[in-house]
């Protein structure tokens, strides 16, 4: 099913601090990851798809470079 975004940063903000680990066992499309980006915390997501799992590469990519900037170490 799909989750959206703005309630799983909610509810990960309620049950975790910053630089807490989240961890989502069945990671579907990545909304908890991507969650936990915008939250401000680490994830550890499992995701037996390998489809699924590109997704997941490709949203959190997003979330992480909204703008698709290139990055650089000195950045």
């Amino acid at each position: 099913t799909v989750k959206p975004v703005q309630l799983f940063s909610y509810l990960i903000t309620l049950g975790s601090r910053k630089g807490d680990v989240v961890l989502d066992p069945f990671a579907g499309s990545g909304t908890t990851g991507i969650s936990s980006v915008f939250s401000e915390r680490k994830y550890i997501l499992i995701e037996r798809d390998k489809e699924y799992f590109k997704i997941i590469e490709s949203r959190i990519q997003k979330a992480k470079n909204p703008a698709n900037l290139i990055e650089h170490g000195w950045f």
